[in-house]
């Protein structure tokens, strides 16, 4: 009988210990699994980040040249509106005549009266619904205060024209009805 307890409690300590032996297999299999992903992932090339960040300029919807293109068409426009606007130039922001400064205040702008959908960013892409590449802003020279602000954004990756004539309570823009202004910028934002 006591032959019988010693052989089984040796047999049950193998069983063990060879369960711990293949519990410590599995965990070293895992471990080399996630090392070597590990090590796979760290092994991509060193230019898969740079094709990566090179696709992401590539992906802008605006940029200098269309800017430049802007600037020009706006210098002969304005004059034929009897307007001169002065353009920001992304440095020097604009303060109209109604004590509103862009791009700081469009935390202040509205879009056809909701706040918080409009914004500064240079690229076209940004986390706004209307994100503004470039201002230009009338302040006009006659009583009353007046003033004609306009907005060349993209709204769902498409260009669109705002302007803000605001001038008491919140600014508020709208999309511009001045087919002219819009046909050109679209023709430059397509480009």
């Amino acid at each position: 009988m006591k032959k019988a307890i010693t052989i089984l409690t040796i047999t049950a300590m193998g069983a063990m210990i060879a369960g711990c032996g293949n519990q410590n297999t599995a965990q070293n299999s895992n471990r080399n699994e996630s090392e070597s992903s590990q090590q796979a992932a760290n092994s991509q090339p060193v230019n898969s980040t740079s094709a990566s960040s090179s696709s992401h300029h590539d992906e802008a919807l605006w940029n200098n040249q269309k800017d430049e293109q802007l600037a020009s068409f706006m210098e002969k426009w304005g004059p034929t509106m009897h307007q001169s606007y002065e353009r920001y130039d992304g440095h020097n922001a604009i303060k109209v005549i109604t004590g509103v400064t862009y791009p700081t205040d469009f935390s202040q702008e509205q879009v056809e009266g909701q706040a918080g959908l409009i914004g500064w960013a240079p690229t076209g892409k940004g986390d706004y619904e209307y994100n503004v590449v470039a201002i230009y802003n009338h302040d006009g020279t006659e009583p009353p205060e007046n003033r004609i602000t306009y907005f060349f954004a993209f709204h769902n990756g498409k260009p669109i024209v705002l302007v803000d004539q605001s001038t008491n309570g919140y600014p508020d823009c709208q999309p511009t009805h001045n087919s002219d202004l819009q046909s050109n910028f679209e023709r430059i934002a397509n480009q």
